[in-house]
């Protein structure tokens, strides 16, 4: 399936008229995407056990989503700089 998302982001990509010199791109927004459902998926288990009182449910969450998120901002300083290349988007 990433491999298919990938070739739909790649399609993507050179629909907006992005040049070939962003081939990763569409690896990062893949998993960009991926580590987003991620996060959201954890953010729900994170408040049901914090909802239930599991003190060491809810601490395991929270790591597990530091560890999401540390994956996400990878990608995401990764995939950043040639979007806002590609789109003339200057960086805040």
């Amino acid at each position: 399936m990433a491999v298919e998302v990938r070739d739909e982001l790649s399609l993507a990509l050179k629909i907006a008229g992005f040049s070939a010199d962003t081939a990763s791109l569409p690896m990062h927004l893949s998993e960009i995407e991926e580590e987003a459902s991620t996060v959201l998926d954890l953010f729900t288990v994170l408040r049901s056990h914090a909802y239930r009182g599991d003190a060491s449910a809810t601490q395991e969450t929270l790591a597990e989503l530091a560890i999401a998120l540390e994956h996400l901002l990878h990608h995401v300083n990764e995939a950043l700089p040639g979007l806002q290349k590609e789109l003339d988007i200057e960086p805040e």
